[in-house]
């Protein structure tokens, strides 16, 4: 692991590497090398400094020995993490511990080496991890972007009505307070606060001729609002970052007696997101002025979607939410406050 070879340091990256070993000769080898490579790096000799150290100031790329005293390099890994998801990790491993990088593979690190390694193949795996962290920052970048332009079209939508501005994110907010009472997991939730903001996407290619009659729909108006569930998916599909909300978007109109819409799904054939969704959704709904009713009260709401538990609705998202209620959490305009799960 010399750096014969490495010549005059390069031009700086502007990246640095943390670099956590308990070797002094490793740690001083590696911030050598990679010095010269254009690299900047700090050295750590322990699990515990180099948490310290990243928890100070975080570097984009950690290159961690695996098997270290005290905090190993898999709980470095896990914490390093936490703290920064796009962070990526390289662990360093002897030969008997690969079915431990391997693992360590699974719970996020981006590569593993094996020691004794040749620099040039480090170096090239780090290169490759940097160029993955760039990548993902880019996408992420993208995927903000279409969902601002996706909230900017619900902003567009629900501004063309006064009677329903606001609606969405009171939605989302009412969503994730039931998911995180029912225990729902992380995965779960972040997908209903990904869904809540864009559930009623399809509703923007709906004239607002029907969206606003004050009167009774007929038949075919009826048809028509009842299609806007697949227009938004429609809208949506394009996006494999929201490929997963589909299921809640397209299927929060549908009952659990299965008299609902669009494909007349029923009980736990209809995805737990859309069950608590379609909930949170009709008590909204109800506690809002619309152009041809006022608002009713969330007494009489909540007495509603207890008459409604079975048929209409899941009847445990009904009484966790009605728990909720009791307990206070939603005010009477239905709104939360604001979540740690809303972007």
């Amino acid at each position: 692991m010399g750096i014969s070879g490495a010549g005059e340091r390069r031009e700086s990256r502007g990246l640095e590497i943390l670099v956590v070993d308990d070797e002094k000769s490793i740690r001083e080898s590696l911030k050598t090398y990679l010095n010269h490579c254009g690299y900047e790096v700090r050295i750590c000799s322990d699990g515990e400094s180099g948490l310290a150290a990243f928890e100070e100031q975080p570097s984009p790329i950690v290159l961690t020995d695996l098997m270290m005293p005290g905090i190993s390099g898999e709980e470095l890994l896990e914490e390093v993490k936490k703290k920064d998801p796009l962070a990526e990790v390289i662990l360093m491993t002897g030969y008997g511990t690969i079915d431990s990088a391997v693992s360590a593979i699974k719970s996020g690190a981006y590569d593993y080496v094996i020691k004794p390694f040749k620099m040039e193949n480090l170096l090239h795996t780090i290169e490759k991890a940097a160029r993955h962290r760039n990548l993902v920052r880019e996408n992420r970048r993208l995927q903000e972007n279409s969902l601002n332009v996706l909230r900017a079209m619900v902003n567009v939508l629900e501004h063309r009505d006064a009677y329903t501005a606001g609606h969405s994110q009171r939605v989302t907010e009412i969503t994730v307070a039931i998911a995180a009472e029912i225990g729902l997991p992380d995965e779960e939730r972040e997908l209903l606060v990904l869904a809540g903001p864009i559930h009623d996407l399809g509703k923007i290619g709906i004239d607002d001729s029907i969206l606003r009659k004050p009167d009774k729909l007929d038949a075919n108006e009826y048809d028509i609002i009842k299609s806007h569930p697949e227009k938004g998916i429609r809208i949506i599909e394009p996006l494999d970052f929201l490929r997963e909300t589909i299921p809640i978007i397209l299927h929060h109109h549908e009952r659990y007696d299965g008299s609902g819409y669009p494909h007349r799904l029923r009980e736990e054939d209809i995805p737990r997101g859309a069950r608590i969704m379609s909930v949170a959704d009709t008590f909204d709904a109800m506690t809002s002025s619309r152009a041809y009713r006022s608002a009713r009260s969330s007494e009489d709401a909540y007495a509603e979607l207890r008459r409604c538990s079975g048929t209409q609705f899941d009847p445990d998202v009904v009484d966790l939410f009605l728990e909720l209620a009791e307990a206070g959490a939603f005010g009477n305009d239905g709104n939360t406050g604001r979540s740690p799960w809303l972007p």
